[in-house]
């Protein structure tokens, strides 16, 4: 009985680390990469950041290496010489994004309601030395803008009273009755009338994954033009518009347009446009209203968001068609809204 005494203590002990293992207990540690929140980002612009040492003021160079930290955890990663990063295992909540470079803090950013086992992509401009957030997108509960333009690849099913699919630049489009509004400029029209080859322009949300495919369930959807009539004027048809270098374009209409801007900057650029639009379109937003994909309280400022229109920069534009040949377009801008890069 003596010896059996003496273990108590010893037992006692066990039984409590084994009773706290199993509840969760013991030291703190961060989420697994498998059950956390999935972030990837791109910084745009990193040799705009700021940095503050001893010896002054200077700018980043292609030898600093810039880290990313998630606020109170010690969940970090460098960002690649493309601008890109990955971060994997995030608490749910509110994430704060700390970026540093040589031990000095160059500036937050922050997302806001992040769902459990979310995936979301993120897009960060540098401005003033601060950093701020231009897109951001989620997967795996129906959150996320999301515009697509390009031609319909494949009719996958067509349902007046429920839900039709479609594919546009490889996304599986949904468009549901009740939902989504489907229109060739102010006319109503329906899910029948799109077609295999036609030029379409998406507006929607993403939804939750199906296997490898994210479907986006559309708000809208214009029709834009067509190889088998659908709305817009189809090159060699005998209309003298039909030789515009973009499919379905009449000068003087209303368009809209989505693409990569090639060259200039925030008043005047030229972008090349997804799918088979063209390249070269002259754009000419010094009348234009500029805004970022993105909300909440650290959405960026319009200004912020025009300083972002340059090289790379991936832009929805709309307006009107002021000129156009078989070889250049001109658009002049009534909104531009930067996608990311």
């Amino acid at each position: 009985m003596r010896h059996l005494r003496s273990f108590m203590p010893l037992l006692a002990v066990i039984a409590a680390v084994s009773f706290l293992a199993a509840c969760g207990g013991g030291s703190p540690s961060g989420p697994s990469s498998a059950e956390g929140v999935t972030l990837s980002g791109t910084v745009l612009d990193a040799s705009a950041f700021t940095i503050r040492s001893a010896s002054g003021v200077r700018t980043m160079s292609a030898a600093d290496t810039i880290t990313v930290t998630v606020q109170g955890t010690s969940i970090s990663t460098t960002v690649a010489p493309d601008g890109t990063f990955t971060l994997r295992g995030l608490p749910a909540g509110t994430i704060t994004l700390v970026f540093t470079s040589g031990g000095t803090t160059l500036g937050t950013a922050t997302i806001d309601s992040v769902a459990p086992n979310q995936q979301v992509t993120v897009t960060v401009l540098v401005s003033g030395g601060s950093v701020t957030v231009v897109d951001e997108q989620r997967n795996g509960i129906g959150h996320g803008d999301v515009e697509v333009e390009g031609t319909v690849q494949t009719i996958v099913s067509v349902n007046a009273s429920a839900d039709s699919r479609f594919t546009v630049n490889g996304k599986t489009i949904i468009a549901r009755a009740g939902q989504t509004a489907i229109r060739v400029g102010n006319k109503s029209r329906s899910a029948t009338d799109i077609q295999v080859g036609q030029r379409v322009h998406v507006k929607g949300t993403y939804q939750a994954a199906e296997g490898t495919v994210t479907p986006v369930l559309a708000s809208e959807i214009i029709l834009q033009g067509s190889s088998g009539g659908g709305g817009g004027e189809t090159p060699g048809s005998g209309n003298p518009n039909a030789s515009c270098i973009i499919e379905g374009g009449r000068v003087g209409a209303g368009i809209e347009l989505e693409g990569t801007v090639s060259s200039g900057g925030s008043t005047h650029f030229v972008m090349n446009t997804n799918g088979n639009r063209g390249s070269n379109i002259s754009v000419d937003a010094s009348g234009a209203s500029f805004q970022c994909n993105g909300g909440g309280p650290n959405a960026p400022t319009p200004d912020q968001c025009k300083a972002s229109v340059k090289s790379g920069a991936k832009v929805h534009v709309s307006g009107s068609l002021t000129s156009c040949s078989t070889t250049a377009a001109a658009v002049d801008a009534s909104s531009v809204k930067v996608q990311g890069k």
